[in-house]
């Protein structure tokens, strides 16, 4: 399934292509879809255990060999274009690249490029999506070079690199179950992932019934990136005290809950809260994990809200808007569970919503926050869908008819 104007958006980055580089033919098209973090957030960097989903906002790469060693890339969604050598890959600079150019000097390193090439790159995903958002790219891209020249290297070599490369420019909050996510990510399925095990599988969210509606505010976080690396240091500091009662812990996937409340005293407030909802964060995906077994559904949205409580009063992250969102999705028939989106650079929420109450969350939501704070609210509904996939010329007709 590609929603949202897939199909649109695939024609839309061939023609871009044959009308700046020529002829398709033999060129590589892969869609890449964004994956959105459900739960277990800010517990990747303490081996914690996660779940997501693949939503259908993508991004689509269409890549074809050159004989020489030059690169183009042009982004069709904003015309944007970089050009430049693998013999001086950091002779250009544009930020709105450099994920990419990582992943392109990463292989010139382990010598798996020798050719250039010539890119179109489209994105329909929200800003609000954040890392979900890097994950896809930076996904999409590998698999599609990897298909064009046949790299030899396996899916877990593949997103090493990803991890690789997203660890390197953004640091800790990098996130490698956003990359699983996306290359495995199935239609209708939530994705959950053990970063300690490395172990992964897809549960089912009755998708016939139920969809993810997307509130965007348009406020932008400040400096987003250094809050979250503020917690991951905050987090650190608390492993290390509570290593001094503790013997042998690893990181805070070794603590438990009863025993962190018991010993409250060992650890600065402040230092204290952050573990604590790192802990908590933990335990809350596990139960989350045995609802959606049940086909607990109910339940399951119940623990997405009190994760949102938990970022903003444990983890201080208590953005307004985002408080106001949830505060009022759980007065409206049909919404199951809301949270903050995090890591994202605007303060938006997600909501669980009935299928048959879609239309009826979007206008009371909108008109509730625009009487609040005489602003307009964006919603946007998402559907869970299948993980990277190439697109062959079989399944669509790339003509001007």
């Amino acid at each position: 399934m590609i929603g949202n104007g897939g199909n649109q958006n695939i024609l839309k980055v061939v023609k871009l292509f044959e009308t700046i580089y020529g002829d398709t033919s033999g060129a590589v098209l892969n869609i890449s879809p964004a994956s959105l973090m459900l739960l277990g957030d800010h517990t990747h960097y303490n081996e914690g255990i996660l779940i997501s989903a693949c939503v259908d906002r993508y991004w689509i790469f269409l890549i074809k060999k050159r004989k020489d060693k030059e690169i183009n890339i042009l982004a069709a969604d904003s015309s944007e274009i970089i050009n430049f050598s693998l013999l001086n890959i950091d002779g250009v600079n544009k930020d709105s690249f450099r994920l990419l150019k990582g992943i392109i000097k990463n292989l010139k390193e382990e010598d798996l490029l020798d050719f250039g090439f010539d890119c179109v790159v489209f994105s329909n995903v929200p800003e609000n999506l954040g890392l979900g958002s890097n994950a896809a790219r930076q996904v999409g891209f590998l698999n599609t070079i990897r298909k064009l020249y046949s790299i030899d290297i396996d899916d877990k070599k593949l997103l090493d690199i990803v991890f690789k490369n997203e660890l390197s420019l953004i640091g800790k909050i990098s996130n490698m179950a956003h990359h699983y996510a996306v290359q495995y990510g199935k239609e209708n399925k939530l994705f959950v992932m053990d970063l300690r095990t490395k172990e992964h599988k897809t549960v089912s969210l009755h998708e016939e019934n139920y969809s993810i509606v997307i509130c965007d505010t348009g406020q932008k976080i400040l400096e987003p990136q250094k809050i979250c690396n503020e917690r991951i240091e905050e987090c650190e500091i608390g492993v290390k005290g509570l290593r001094l009662y503790i013997w042998g812990i690893k990181n805070l996937r070794d603590v438990e809950s009863d025993f962190l409340l018991r010993h409250y005293h060992m650890l600065p407030k402040r230092i204290f809260s952050r573990v604590l909802y790192n802990v908590n964060e933990r335990q809350r995906t596990e139960e989350a994990i045995k609802f959606l077994r049940k086909k607990s559904i109910e339940e399951f949205g119940s623990l997405i809200t009190r994760s949102h409580w938990s970022l903003n009063e444990d983890y201080d992250l208590p953005y307004e808007e985002s408080n106001f969102l949830v505060s009022e999705a759980s007065k409206i028939e049909g919404v199951i569970g809301s949270k903050m989106i995090s890591c994202s650079p605007i303060k938006s929420t997600f909501h669980i919503v009935r299928n048959d109450k879609i239309e009826n969350f979007a206008n009371v939501i909108k008109a509730s926050y625009g009487k609040k704070y005489n602003s307009t609210l964006n919603t946007v509904v998402l559907k869970l869908t299948n993980g990277v996939k190439k697109i062959s010329y079989k399944e669509f007709e790339f003509s001007n008819q």
